[in-house]
């Protein structure tokens, strides 16, 4: 078996968050195993969020900022009739109500045709900062706090939004947005708009930092060791991240 220490390999290792499971922890799990130095990753996934999670692991850590600003895409539902008080499934539960189904279909209508600047509210549990303080702390012991009207709100881009389908409880979606997008605000502007309960029920990130989910490792295939784990990283200085360059840009300029 190879062991590796420090500083010995950098690169980035492209995995397939699961469920229930912080971005932070598969950080922690990927630094322990290989006994490194730095590990973080580019874009974090709510818990309740699968999908694409880059991991830089050393030297790959200063492209951080490089690959979060690359546009990233998700698959999900929203749930309609039942609001949450952190927009989405992990929530509790605070308002319910029926919705008939032209309602439902005037709301996809509305959001299969999302595309450019969009004004989101923050959501209240979020990592957005206040008074260098993560709003999700102020909300979690239920502290109100004063936050300036130009800081309520937060202009983002999105590139693409469909609705894949619906029924009589869910809009099934698939959109691409760009950094700094909260998708689960996307269920506080349909509130706001149509007068209804709703949540985001799941979602599913296919694209993250230029990296695409049939790149992705499940999490689970880690437990066969080091030297899988190096097999599959992505060096710093390989021709595949240097030459990415060219499709990143793309992916920026959708």
């Amino acid at each position: 078996m190879k062991i590796v220490k420090n500083s010995d390999i950098s690169g980035i290792l492209v995995i397939d968050k699961p469920k229930d499971m912080t971005s932070f922890s598969v950080d922690s799990a990927i630094k322990k195993e290989l006994n490194c130095l730095k590990v973080g990753h580019a874009g974090t996934l709510d818990p309740f969020a699968t999908g694409v999670l880059p991991i830089l692991i050393n030297k790959a850590t200063k492209l951080q900022d490089k690959l979060i600003n690359i546009p990233k895409s998700y698959e999900g539902a929203f749930k309609i009739g039942i609001s949450t008080n952190t927009l989405d499934i992990s929530g509790v539960e605070v308002d319910n109500k029926p919705v008939e189904g032209a309602e439902i279909a005037n709301i996809a209508c509305y959001l299969g045709k999302l595309k450019g600047n969009f004004t989101q509210k923050i959501p209240i549990f979020s990592a957005k900062k206040f008074k260098g303080v993560p709003l999700y702390k102020y909300a979690r012991k239920n502290i109100n706090i004063d936050i300036e009207n130009d800081k309520k709100t937060g202009v983002v881009n999105i590139y693409d939004f469909e609705v894949k389908s619906y029924d009589n409880v869910f809009i099934y979606f698939k959109c691409t947005v760009s950094k700094g997008t909260y998708v689960r605000a996307i269920a506080q502007d349909i509130m706001d708009k149509f007068n209804v309960p709703a949540h985001l029920f799941n979602l599913r990130r296919t694209s993250a930092g230029g990296f695409d989910i049939y790149e992705a490792l499940p999490f689970e295939s880690l437990e066969k060791g080091v030297d899988f784990i190096m097999e599959n990283i992505i060096p710093v200085h390989s021709h595949r991240i240097n030459n990415d360059d060219n499709r990143l840009m793309a992916k920026s300029n959708i």
